[in-house]
């Protein structure tokens, strides 16, 4: 049973990534949790006077919400739960993700409007450089989900990969009969030995798959070099591994991550680093 973790600020974004997920493990059984935090605009989040309205709003809304969606769920492999927490995000999905053994994390790339004091900034980015344990999913605002048939998968083969790592995008590949296109964005044109060894495990952690392998050039940034790409080739999906030195890393560490997640035409799985 695949055991998902699911941000929920009540707007069209998060219901659309819990709508993605499931549509993604329809044939499993899965657990979804769904998380409301909220903290207030108060120096004193202690404040009984002002946390315990909230408390109660937040709750109530959150009871509505999964009432809404047991209503509607017609898939009987599937179940959800309510979590409301006080902690930050990240703060609250770490504890979560140990408490209830998560497998992966989906959720929207845009808050709902007017909630600022529940979703601060760019939430996405501080998930992806928050939680380094697992796998989260990001579904574009406005995303219209559809199954992916072909996902780009990107590397520069610099790095040996755990299988480990490569669970959820081999389980996901699997469970949609889809495509990898294994990517590869570098200015260099030949590999190096420990670069071709690498490649070469990659072919038997993906034995069981079917998979192809591109090279990308790249004529302005690895960002718009991908982002082409997929949409070039009508990727459904695209996913890396979230380690130090790649170029996810980088525009993380810029101002430019907006690009490639919330702008990114096609969902977006980042894997945890577990070596």
């Amino acid at each position: 049973m695949k055991r998902v973790l699911v941000p929920v600020d009540f707007s069209n974004n998060a219901s659309n990534a819990l709508d993605y997920a499931r549509m993604l493990f329809a044939s499993e059984s899965c657990i979804f949790f769904l998380l409301h935090v909220y903290i207030g605009n108060t120096p004193n989040l202690l404040n009984e006077e002002y946390t315990n309205p909230m408390s109660k709003e937040s709750k109530e809304n959150l009871n509505n919400l999964l009432n809404k969606i047991v209503e509607s769920n017609d898939n009987i492999r599937h179940s959800f739960e309510k979590i409301t927490q006080t902690d930050p995000l990240v703060k609250a999905i770490n504890t979560i993700i140990l408490s209830k053994n998560i497998d992966f994390i989906t959720m929207g790339t845009k808050g709902a409007k007017g909630a600022k004091e529940i979703f601060l900034g760019s939430n996405a980015v501080r998930v992806i450089n928050g939680v380094h344990n697992c796998p989260i999913i990001l579904v574009p605002q406005n995303y219209k989900i559809k199954i992916p048939s072909l996902i780009a998968f990107s590397t520069n083969f610099k790095r040996a990969f755990d299988k480990r790592e490569l669970k959820l995008l081999i389980s996901i590949a699997s469970s949609c009969n889809a495509k990898i296109n294994i990517t590869r964005i570098m200015e260099e044109e030949y590999l190096t030995d420990s670069q071709s060894e690498n490649k070469e495990n990659l072919k038997r952690l993906f034995n069981d798959l079917d998979y192809i392998f591109c090279k990308i050039d790249v004529e302005t940034s690895e960002t718009n070099a991908l982002r082409d790409f997929v949409k070039q080739t009508e990727s459904d999906l695209i996913s890396l591994v979230h380690h130090k030195h790649n170029f996810f890393q980088k525009i993380t560490e810029e101002d430019v991550v907006d690009k490639i997640s919330f702008n990114s035409p096609v969902p977006l799985l980042i894997l945890p680093e577990l070596k």
